[in-house]
């Protein structure tokens, strides 16, 4: 074959490809599938983000130079003034013994309290069901606020709940051979476990394993008289230095702390100081507390910025964890019928509102619009409306040339 017969070849095969191309495109424009959202109530925030630094009154603690420290406590455990933070060890095999010892001392005490719950206990399948399935709920629950105390208790419980069921049917749980069996254990290891002194407190507080050496970075007593600058100062040092400690842990001996941000003086406006606000903690499992306003709601005109200063009196291990964090004011709240912004229209009459696709045929559906963002609309639900929204309504999102009753296939 010539090379201008390839030539001519090859030039057809590219229009060919290039005329298939455009059919397609004109095709995909003209011909739009119909798209749906199911109408269900949700809830919107207008909302602020910030990057918050967290101010405690809290000290920590220490570890015995030449001896090896082992903590007494627990995360979250409460301490009185003259209580035993720590204890010392000589040797390591010393502190691994009590080590052992209290973890068998703590399992002991499960199986002796599940042995006294089963003792002449009459109960039927049906409710001890009932109960695990409401343990299993609690698991699931605890799970999803991630806090590791509550998720351990919650374990706990769901087992016994178990333990008793198998009881219950007639399979065999020697609950007395484990409880003797542990007992040896813990005579075992109580002989060679003791330590030769304890670290004791002068203050009481709550205990907390986690130290990141910004502990006293900002001064808790000056904590509502900050500026901006300091405030703004403490955040960039915390996100560029993240400081490996060695301390024992820390007691955080006030259940009032604060969370201070920098945010733009104008989204602020709708807060007053002394008033509540919502704060979601976006990195810690979205937990959601509500905080008092001291400071920086009450803004002058023409300010641009300023600086909020909150403050809080919840307190678990997570929370005791938190120093630098991106949050989530959340100044007002919206519920309604969320839909795309591209789903809401206004029909021949100048109503606003959406279509619905009911049994494939359209239906137009009055709205009034609450909020809106670049995105999506929230449309106000009455259930009263005759021509309202309705839930579970399927509406429609994409679709070309919406009419009232025009039907699709």
């Amino acid at each position: 074959m010539k090379r201008e017969q390839l030539s001519n070849l090859a030039m057809i095969a590219a229009i060919l490809v290039i005329l298939g191309y455009i059919f397609f495109e004109v095709y995909s424009v003209s011909h739009i599938e119909v798209k749906t959202e199911t109408a269900v109530i949700s809830t919107v925030y207008e909302k602020v983000d910030a990057k918050a630094i967290i101010i405690r009154d809290e000290q920590t603690i220490g570890k015995s130079s030449g001896a090896i420290t082992v903590p007494c406590l627990n995360d979250g455990d409460k301490i009185n003034v003259g209580g035993n933070t720590a204890m010392t060890f000589s040797s390591q095999d010393a502190a691994t013994n009590y080590s052992k010892y209290a973890e068998i001392q703590n399992e002991l005490a499960y199986y002796e309290n599940l042995e006294s719950q089963t003792q002449g206990q009459a109960a039927s399948v049906e409710s001890i069901d009932s109960e695990i399935k409401n343990n299993v709920n609690l698991y699931v629950r605890t799970v999803n606020e991630g806090n590791l105390n509550a998720i351990s208790a919650a374990g706990d419980k769901l087992n016994d709940g178990l333990v008793r069921r198998q009881m219950i049917i007639g399979e065999k749980v020697d609950l007395l051979s484990i409880i003797q069996d542990l007992r040896n254990q813990s005579e075992k290891y109580a002989k060679n476990s003791k330590p030769d002194s304890f670290i004791k407190t002068d203050v009481s507080g709550v205990f907390s394993s986690y130290t990141d050496g910004f502990e006293g970075l900002l001064d808790y007593d000056k904590a509502e008289e900050l500026t901006a600058e300091q405030v703004e100062n403490a955040i960039e040092m915390c996100e560029k230095n993240k400081n490996n400690t060695d301390f024992l842990g820390k007691l955080i001996t006030s259940y009032k702390w604060y969370m201070e941000c920098v945010v733009d003086a104008d989204k602020v406006r709708e807060l007053t100081d002394g008033g509540r606000v919502n704060v979601a903690f976006k990195d810690s499992n979205d937990t959601v507390l509500t905080a008092t306003i001291v400071s920086g709601a009450d803004t002058n005109i023409g300010q641009k910025k300023t600086l909020l200063i909150m403050k809080c009196s919840n307190m678990d291990s997570n929370l005791a964890s938190l120093r630098c964090e991106d949050i989530e004011l959340r100044i007002k709240s919206h519920e309604g019928i969320m839909v795309p912004a591209s789903a809401l229209h206004v029909n021949e009459n100048g109503e606003k509102g959406v279509y619905a696709l009911v049994a494939s045929q359209v239906h137009f559906r009055k709205a009034e619009v609450i909020y809106s963002t670049d995105d999506y609309v929230m449309l106000k639900f009455d259930p009263d409306s005759e021509n309202g929204i309705r839930l579970y309504d399927q509406i429609i999102t994409q679709g070309k040339e919406l009419k009232d009753g025009k039907v699709f296939d």
